[in-house]
C-alpha cells in the first residue's frame, strides 16, 4: 500500500495556535500530500467558520463537548481508520514543525516492527532551552520520567519505552493492533499508557533526535489547581491499571503527598 498520512490537530480555545500549526505542517516536506483533521473540543459557530473559510480542504470535527485529549483525538482516528491511510500524526496546536519533518520520520516504518515514531522537542524550562527526548517509568513510584537535556549532540534514533504525544506519528496498523487511546484519561499519561500497551504487543517505539520540533507548552487552564486535579486523577488511573494491589501502596502514598 502506498504511504498516506493523516494529521490530527486537537483544538481547545487556541484558534491562532491551531492555524499556525496547520500552516507549518503544510510548509513541511510532503505536507501538501497529507490529509488534515481538526477536532474542536471547544466548538463555536465563529471558530468553525474561520477554520472552514481559511482551510476548506481540512476535515473539521466539532466535538459534542470537551472530551479531553484521548477522547478528542479518537473522534478523528476512528474516521481515519475507515480510510486507506497508513499513518496518523497526532500533534498539539502549540507545536511548530520545520521543513524536514515527515520524510525522516516515515523512514523508520520500513522496519515493520516500528509502530510509533516521535521527534525531539525543543522547549524552554525556567528560561533555559532544553531538548525533550524519550522517557521511562520509575515503577517504584509509578512515575513516568521524561528525559530532557541541554545539548542535543547525538542524532541517532533511540529505542524508547515511551514518547510524548505532543507530536507522534503512529501507523494505522498499530491502532488496529493496540486499539484507540484510553479515554479513561481525560488528559495526561494517556501517551505513556498507550506506549506501554503497544510495547506489550511487540510494537517498537522510536525517538528520532535528528527531527526537531518546537513546543510552546501553552496552557488551557485559568487556574493551576484545575490542572492538578486532572493530573492527579490520571496518575491514580495509571497506578491502578498497571500495578498489582500490593505494588500500588508506595506509589499511592507518593502521589497523595505530592499533590497535596
Amino acid at each position: 500500500m502506498k504511504t498516506k498520512v493523516a494529521a490530527v490537530i486537537l483544538n481547545y480555545k487556541k484558534l491562532d495556535d491551531t492555524l499556525s500549526c496547520l500552516s507549518a505542517l503544510k510548509r513541511s516536506d510532503q505536507g501538501l500530500e497529507v490529509e488534515y483533521y481538526i477536532v474542536d473540543n471547544s466548538p463555536t459557530k465563529e471558530t468553525e467558520k474561520v477554520f472552514k473559510k481559511s482551510h476548506p480542504e481540512v476535515s473539521y470535527i466539532a466535538s459534542p463537548k470537551n472530551l479531553g485529549f484521548a477522547g478528542g483525538n479518537n473522534l478523528a482516528i476512528k474516521r481515519i481508520l475507515k480510510k486507506d491511510i497508513t499513518h496518523i500524526l497526532i500533534i498539539n496546536p502549540d507545536v511548530t514543525v520545520g521543513k524536514r519533518f515527515f520524510t525522516p520520520l516515515l523512514k523508520h516504518f520500513q522496519n515493520k516492527k516500528v509502530g510509533l515514531v516521535a521527534p525531539a522537542i525543543s522547549h524552554t524550562q525556567k528560561n533555559i532551552k532544553m531538548f525533550g527526548l524519550e522517557g521511562k517509568v520509575n515503577w517504584r513510584l509509578a512515575k513516568p520520567e521524561h528525559r530532557n537535556i541541554r545539548d542535543l549532540r547525538s542524532k541517532r534514533p533511540i529505542n524508547s519505552q515511551f514518547v510524548t504525544f505532543a507530536c507522534v506519528l503512529i501507523s494505522t496498523a498499530t491502532f488496529k493492533k493496540v486499539g484507540l487511546l484510553d479515554e479513561g484519561y481525560f488528559m495526561y499519561l494517556e501517551d505513556v499508557d498507550y506506549c506501554l500497551t503497544a510495547k506489550r504487543k511487540g510494537v517498537k517505539i522510536i525517538l528520532d533526535p535528528s527531527v526537531l520540533i518546537t513546543h510552546e507548552t501553552s496552557s488551557s487552564f485559568k487556574h493551576p489547581t484545575q490542572k492538578l486535579k486532572i493530573s492527579f486523577k490520571s496518575h491514580l488511573r495509571f497506578i491502578n491499571k498497571w500495578l498489582s494491589p500490593i505494588k500500588r501502596i508506595r506509589p499511592l502514598i507518593y502521589i497523595f503527598l505530592l499533590y497535596l
